[in-house]
């Protein structure tokens, strides 16, 4: 038979077992989950799914292209410019206005080159007159030259009869020795005196023409210095040489202008050409002949890169771009357009969309979604990149879907478990 004390004293310690043994179940409910959670951490994590940019692979052609902003520009342009130092007296024209090669576009003034060309204008008319007046000098001289031949030969002729004469007179000592003497040397004297004249006479046209080459010489200086004055006043009146539209105006009336001074600017608005300002770093893959979209923000147009230029400005290279002749109504001289570049082009390949965080790389571990809610890690080949899509070479498959947001902080897991 029990007493009370030890009846008190059982009953304490069940109480003692029972809360012993909830202690252990605890621990080891919280041991077994930690080794659960610890497990599974190793090999699983859970991500929200609409927090993830989900792309699917497609097929297609991947376009890698340049991208650069530019301006379109008149192939033919003419910058106007004094010609001389001027007064800006009138501006005919204004910006925008349609031209032709003879439209006045501003008025010039300048007394000094007025006053030059005057007095160059009396300067060849005098050299002229002396011209025609010398002339009319060799005209008369040589009239003259002739006329003393003609008479020079009838006086030796008549020498030549009277030695004749006397020479019979002095067969018959009619006349004194000495007469006939005198007969002969005036016969010889004056048959010299016509060879000299007619050699003279000879020689006349080329003493001639000497002395006329040298005053028409003066007078094609003196025409030719008046040309070009002529030339400089009508400058004065500067004309738009082209057709086309006039761009700007860099002058206002009443200004003083230097030669040289930059005026007006005219281009031609129905023939077109784009130049781009290709970035440094991106310049060694641009070729001529390469297709280029032009894009003005209206229209879209189709080049051909005609011209890269070797000089690095800024840090870019700025290429030209033909154009086809018909542009649309928007297209005019310096409107701002963007270019696109094709550099090369791959037909019908694997392609996923490209995230902005992107980085090129040969290789990359991605996301790919399985029919349970769970997205595998998966080793993918990459390939060429353009600015919107990436190629593929293995590891994935047309119409398999991948997770392109960032998921640099669960490369770890194997798997993603998908809410």
């Amino acid at each position: 038979m029990q007493t009370i004390l030890e009846s008190q004293n059982n009953d304490t310690n069940a109480k003692k077992t029972t809360v012993i043994i909830a202690i252990a179940t605890v621990i080891s409910c919280s041991i077994f989950a930690f080794y659960f959670w610890s497990n599974n951490s190793d090999n699983a994590s859970n991500i929200d799914l609409d927090d993830l940019v989900i792309a699917t692979v497609k097929s297609g052609n991947l376009i890698q292209d340049v991208r650069a902003p530019g301006n379109l520009i008149a192939k033919n342009r003419q910058w106007l410019s004094a010609r001389v130092s001027a007064k800006v007296t009138r501006r005919l024209l204004e910006p925008g206005a349609i031209v032709t090669p003879e439209s006045i576009i501003l008025q010039l003034s300048s007394p000094e080159l007025m006053q030059q060309y005057k007095r160059v204008q009396i300067d060849h008319k005098v050299a002229q007159a002396q011209l025609e007046a010398l002339k009319e000098t060799q005209k008369a001289e040589n009239q003259k030259k002739q006329a003393d031949v003609k008479l020079l030969d009838i006086e030796n002729q008549q020498a030549i009869a009277d030695a004749s004469v006397k020479k019979q007179l002095i067969g018959k000592k009619i006349i004194p020795l000495y007469q006939y003497n005198e007969a002969i040397l005036r016969e010889k004297k004056l048959t010299l005196e016509l060879e000299i004249a007619r050699f003279e006479l000879q020689q006349l046209p080329r003493l001639q023409a000497s002395l006329l080459n040298v005053e028409e010489a003066k007078v094609e200086q003196q025409l030719l210095q008046l040309t070009l004055l002529s030339e400089q006043v009508e400058r004065l009146n500067v004309r738009a040489q082209m057709h086309g539209v006039l761009q700007s105006i860099a002058v206002e009336e009443g200004q003083e202008v230097v030669k040289g001074t930059t005026l007006a600017r005219v281009a031609d608005q129905k023939n077109l050409k784009a130049e781009l300002r290709i970035q440094e770093s991106q310049a060694r893959d641009i070729q001529i002949g390469q297709t280029v979209e032009i894009d003005t923000r209206r229209s879209k147009i189709n080049g051909i890169v005609s011209r890269i230029d070797p000089a690095v400005v800024n840090g870019t290279v700025t290429i030209d771009v033909e154009l086809p002749k018909e542009l649309p109504s928007e297209a005019r001289p310096d409107l701002r357009v963007n270019g696109i570049v094709e550099i090369k082009r791959l037909e019908n390949v694997l392609l996923l969309d490209k995230p902005a965080h992107w980085q090129d790389q040969k290789s990359v571990f991605l996301f790919k979604l399985t029919g349970d809610s769970q997205a595998t890690r998966t080793k993918v080949a990459i390939g060429d990149t353009s600015t919107n899509s990436i190629q593929l070479l293995s590891g994935l498959a047309k119409g398999e879907q991948v997770i392109m947001s960032d998921t640099s902080n669960f490369q770890q897991y194997p798997t993603l478990t998908l809410n």
